[in-house]
């Protein structure tokens, strides 16, 4: 009798089922092995004394388009505005910069990609200020604080400074054929130095050897 009751009490045991809300070792364990790992995602260091640093902090203090970038002007209602008013359907990608995903027909945008100054893919990287024609950087600023920067747009014009990804290779391209020129140039001086020193070191020599023992 006490053996079938030890039986019945395993069998009890082995059936229990947790009740919701909790769980064993094993299963908590298995749960955290099959959890996704988020990323790492390189955030931008404004204080640091890279070279990638010291442009964001120099693009950041721009109150108007660089020279060389492509402004473009929308018309646009004299009240609160979105994209999709303009005719633009932002995308945001890696590091919260913002794309034009798609330009709506009829639109002030299909306006402008029809003359050639916009097209799908270009980056959003400066906007409007609330007032004037004073400008604020968009890079970094995600989806959806550009869509604030363009509602508060007071007036009946907003302008965007747009980044293509071609420009921004051949930018790339340019800047390193000029650091690799400036390097060049500094060998190149250093190399007249030193060849005009050992040719006054020679000539000091022919004139004066007992100066050199």
């Amino acid at each position: 009798l006490q053996s079938n009751s030890m039986l019945a009490l395993s069998v009890a045991v082995c059936s229990f089922v947790a009740p919701a809300g909790t769980a064993s070792r094993g299963s908590v364990a298995a749960a955290t092995a099959a959890a996704p790992v988020a990323p790492h995602v390189r955030m931008m260091n404004l204080f640091g004394r890279t070279e990638e640093s010291k442009k964001q902090r120099e693009f950041l203090s721009l109150r108007d388009a660089p020279s060389g970038s492509t402004r473009v002007q929308f018309r646009k209602p004299n009240q609160a505005t979105t994209g999709l008013t303009l005719g633009l359907k932002f995308r945001e990608s890696f590091g919260k910069a913002v794309y034009i995903d798609q330009i709506l027909p009829n639109t002030e945008a299909s306006r402008l990609e029809k003359s050639g100054k916009i097209q799908k893919g270009d980056e959003i990287v400066m906007v409007s200020a609330t007032f004037g024609g004073e400008m604020w950087s968009a890079k970094g600023i995600g989806k959806m604080r550009l869509e604030k920067s363009i509602a508060v747009r007071q007036g009946m014009t907003i302008d965007f400074v747009v980044e293509r990804s071609g420009e921004k290779d051949k930018k790339a391209k340019q800047k390193a054929s000029e650091a690799a020129k400036k390097e060049a140039d500094k060998m190149s001086r250093l190399q007249a130095q030193l060849t005009r020193e050992v040719k006054e070191d020679k000539q000091e020599f022919s004139q004066n050897p007992f100066k050199f023992w």
